[in-house]
């Protein structure tokens, strides 16, 4: 027969025995139970996103991969651009089309239409012209200078110019004035003379008032001139001469109409 042996705490039969294999069961369940957890918080990781305050166990993928987060978007203005005035170039290019203003041409001094009775004439050698009676006949004509004579012969008009006496109507008529006062070359006996300045056509002139005796001569003479400076330091010497002046004389109004149609440096 067999030996029977005391049941003891060793033996599996034994309270120890029990003890132990009811320990193994618990440690077993316990360790099901967390290879469970670990499985089911495994899935969460994988499939979601983490409870509370934290993120995603994976690294985030790069933005605009397939499943990484979108692109921010694009920064936009806040209001539309405002257009800003840019002055032109200093000078446009080569071929670009360029609007200039034209310039203002000078107006042209035209001398109003003689009176009737009256025409013009040119003194070509004196780039002038004047107005002129009807009728009268050249006199004396030069580089210099031209008269005209009245038909009976009583009247003069001429034209000079030069720069004998200076370029300006003042020194002119001060040189003219101090030469006639000698009487052995201008044959002038008696003169006195007036002086004042006026304009002629937007110019300053000089006007000289003569009264005088011609040398041989018992009648009085009148002679008016007017001295206008011209172009290339020369000056233009209009005068209106009366070779016996009585009370009947015309001479006022044959050098009123005289200056007016003056034009000078007529090229």
């Amino acid at each position: 027969m067999s030996e029977i042996l005391p049941v003891g705490e060793d033996t599996p039969g034994g309270p120890r025995g029990g003890r132990t294999r009811r320990m193994a069961e618990v440690a077993a369940v316990v360790s099901a139970a967390t290879a469970l957890a670990a499985l089911v918080f495994g899935l969460f990781g994988l499939t979601g996103s983490g409870f509370g305050s934290g993120g995603s166990s994976r690294t985030p993928a790069a933005p605009g991969a397939p499943g990484g987060s979108p692109e921010p978007p694009a920064e936009r203005p806040s209001a539309s651009p405002t257009a800003t005035a840019v002055p032109p170039p200093a000078s446009a290019p080569e071929g670009t089309a360029t609007t200039r203003p034209s310039p203002t041409p000078t107006p042209v001094d035209t001398p109003p239409a003689p009176p009737a009775g009256w025409h013009r004439v040119d003194a070509s050698a004196l780039a002038a012209s004047l107005a002129l009676a009807d009728g009268w006949k050249i006199k004396d004509d030069d580089a210099m200078h031209v008269n005209w004579v009245s038909p009976d012969g009583r009247y003069v008009i001429g034209v000079k110019r030069d720069s004998t006496h200076g370029s300006s109507a003042p020194a002119a008529s001060i040189g003219q004035l101090a030469w006639y006062r000698k009487t052995a070359e201008s044959k002038m006996v008696d003169l006195t003379a007036r002086s004042s300045t006026l304009e002629q056509a937007g110019r300053s002139a000089v006007r000289l008032d003569l009264d005088f005796r011609w040398e041989g001569v018992s009648s009085p003479a009148r002679r008016i001139e007017l001295f206008v400076a011209g172009e290339q330091g020369q000056v233009y010497q209009l005068l209106a001469e009366d070779q016996h002046l009585d009370g009947a004389s015309a001479l006022t109004g044959l050098f009123e109409t005289a200056p007016t149609h003056l034009r000078t440096d007529r090229h």
